[in-house]
């Protein structure tokens, strides 16, 4: 990764920094240097979580302050001022949508992943929503509620051991498979010829399911042989109907095979069997339940607002294309 600004680059700062109290002699939260602030880099540091990190000393505020690469612009491009920057919380003002379907109601927490600043209507922002990255104009966003409590790991850990159905998994089984296509422009595989091939597979297979991956390397036309025909893991009605029900009829461990599917002529190891289980508390399952609690209560500050605001009845924004 190569720093974007050299040593003496002038840049700009586009968000407000706060002391996050490796400042000494600051309390902690207290602004540092206001967003749109000039300075100029003064090195470049280490990597954190692999962002680049600037000392800038910033004139107007006799400060030397770091900065993620992410925070900066070159201070000669052009500036707009704008209500939000990176990395700033927001929620939409009305019903987004697209193409017709919306995808974020107001209370649905946001986080801004970047600014366009010289959009053609205004500055706008690439949003990052549960399940979608949005670009939207600044009208039509707020920003986070502060009496919006956040959410601590313990809330999070609390959902999880208080609702363990939400987090249910079905058997699923990891799967490897080889793909040979029938068509009868090829010589080699005419009905005839592709069954021949497969059976001759599935039997060499069947008798030692070690030699698989390479096999699929070798002789699978589907795109999975790059990765030893791994399909993954999967749950019941994933697959084709075919493979479906053949594959959770197999044991740990068991080939079989030719099973025909509009694909073509397909063998199947059944790798491994994962019984039911409860979803582990990992990293990504956390940031999840985090997100969507944070939503919940983001919803819930709307509504009451709407409720003081409007006598009682919730109002109902037109949507953005």
């Amino acid at each position: 990764m190569l720093p974007q600004f050299r040593i003496g680059a002038a840049v700009r700062v586009t968000r407000n920094i706060r002391n996050d109290g490796t400042y000494p002699g600051v309390a902690r939260g207290e602004l540092l240097v206001p967003r749109g602030s000039v300075g100029y880099v003064r090195d470049v540091g280490t990597f954190l979580q692999d962002q680049i990190i600037y000392t800038v000393f910033f004139l107007d505020q006799d400060r030397m302050v770091g900065c993620r690469e992410e925070e900066l612009m070159d201070a000669a491009s052009h500036w707009v001022e704008t209500r939000f920057e990176c990395r700033d919380r927001v929620t939409p003002t009305r019903r987004l949508a697209v193409q017709g379907e919306v995808v974020a109601e107001p209370g649905a927490v946001g986080e801004i992943l970047r600014v366009v600043r010289d959009a053609p209507t205004g500055p706008a922002y690439q949003v990052r929503f549960p399940g979608h990255t949005l670009q939207v104009p600044e009208h039509a966003l707020a920003a986070l509620a502060a009496e919006v409590p956040a959410v601590t790991d313990e809330d999070v850990e609390r959902f999880y051991h208080e609702n363990p159905e939400r987090f249910r998994r079905d058997e699923t089984r990891t799967v490897r498979h080889l793909l040979i296509t029938i068509n009868d422009d090829f010589p080699e595989n005419t009905r005839q010829r592709a069954w021949a091939r497969a059976e001759k597979l599935t039997g060499k297979l069947a008798a030692d399911p070690r030699g698989f991956a390479a096999a699929a390397e070798r002789h699978s036309e589907c795109p999975s042989a790059l990765h030893g025909g791994l399909v993954g893991r999967v749950p019941r009605g994933q697959l084709h109907e075919e493979l479906d029900a053949a594959l959770f009829e197999m044991a740990a461990g068991e080939v079989r095979g030719p099973v025909e599917t509009a694909m073509g002529l397909h063998v199947l190891l059944c790798e491994t069997i994962h019984p039911p289980d409860v979803a582990p508390l990992d990293d990504e399952l956390r940031e999840r339940i985090r997100g969507a609690l944070q939503e919940q209560r983001a919803r819930q500050v709307q509504r009451d607002r709407a409720r003081i605001g409007q006598g009682g009845e919730s109002h109902e924004p037109s949507g953005v294309g």
